[in-house]
């Protein structure tokens, strides 16, 4: 079996992460139903629900490591701004011209564990308990989170979420039919395009805002 099987791919936000929201920059521990996220394409947008896991994905399976990005003082400053801790198979949004030279797109989508060149988690000594936050929208939306920008709730982690048959009326990431805001790319597309980076840039230089 592999590593990776064995570990829960639900997406989310980890503990501490920075969200905008219409009252300014509040901890995903914060939000609730009802709260405003600003959105790359919809502007202010409510939080439906707000799911939240914990040691245990929403499929009964462990929850793997983050990935812990943390600000550099070589990157664009209008990219990441504070520490910030995802689910490895959560999307962010990658804005870099090697995407629109490969890929023929301006910006695409990527898991950003794919993008990492850490192929085993980093043990943080007095790291929070792990958990991970699904934030539902009616769509699937890109937010601002520390500076860069990640999905809300897509479709595959959503499908695993216990969730009311309001909630899958009111959101159309449960009707099977809605899309992601970008193009994915595949693992293999996102490895792809980390290996261009030099060996002085880091995947923040993919995830300037």
């Amino acid at each position: 079996m592999a590593v990776e099987a064995m570990f829960s791919k639900v997406s989310g936000f980890g503990p501490g992460a920075m969200i905008m929201t219409l009252d300014g920059e509040l901890p995903v521990e914060w939000l609730e139903s009802g709260d405003h996220v600003i959105t790359r394409d919809r502007g202010a947008q409510p939080i439906l629900a707000i799911k939240r896991s914990r040691g245990i994905g929403p499929d009964g399976l462990p929850l793997p490591s983050p990935v812990h990005l943390r600000p550099r003082e070589n990157v664009a400053p209008e990219g990441l701004v504070e520490p910030l801790r995802l689910s490895p198979h959560h999307n962010v949004l990658v804005a870099s011209h090697h995407v629109a030279r490969h890929f023929g797109h301006t910006e695409a989508m990527a898991e950003i564990g794919a993008l990492s060149r850490r192929s085993t988690p980093r043990f943080e000594m007095g790291a929070p308990a792990l958990s991970y936050h699904h934030i539902i929208t009616e769509h699937h939306d890109l937010i601002m989170t520390c500076g860069i920008w990640a999905e809300t709730t897509g479709r595959d982690t959503a499908s695993m979420l216990d969730v009311s048959p309001e909630l899958r009326r009111a959101s159309k990431v449960f009707d099977g039919v809605s899309t992601s805001p970008r193009t994915c790319l595949s693992k293999e597309e996102a490895g792809f395009l980390r290996n261009l980076l030099s060996p002085e840039e880091t995947l923040l230089h993919l995830l300037a805002a």
